[in-house]
């Protein structure tokens, strides 16, 4: 005997109908993408040590396509410098 739950309704509703977002035509990786975030990292790893660079390279691939250029050189930068400044916390 399967399991009914007495508070579910009685008729299942049917779904709306689900519209479907219309895609941003995505936008060509240009050759100098790498630099801004490659600026970041460097003065992360100077200040903070290799761990945070990494991270922030990281996540700045990981965040692009969702975030955009900027939105994720800012983001991986701040995630590279958090990152870096717990690793060190945790060494000393």
């Amino acid at each position: 005997m399967a399991y009914e739950d007495p508070n579910a309704p009685s008729q299942p509703q049917t779904p709306a109908p689900a519209t479907t977002p219309v895609a941003a035509p995505e936008k060509k990786s240009g050759s100098w993408d790498w630099l801004w975030p490659s600026i970041v990292a460097v003065i992360i790893v100077k200040l903070f040590g290799l761990v945070g660079g990494l991270v922030t390279f990281g996540c700045y691939y990981w965040l692009k396509p969702k975030l955009g250029t900027w939105g994720a050189v800012a983001v991986s930068g701040v995630i590279g410098v958090v990152v870096a400044i717990g690793f060190l916390a945790m060494i000393r």
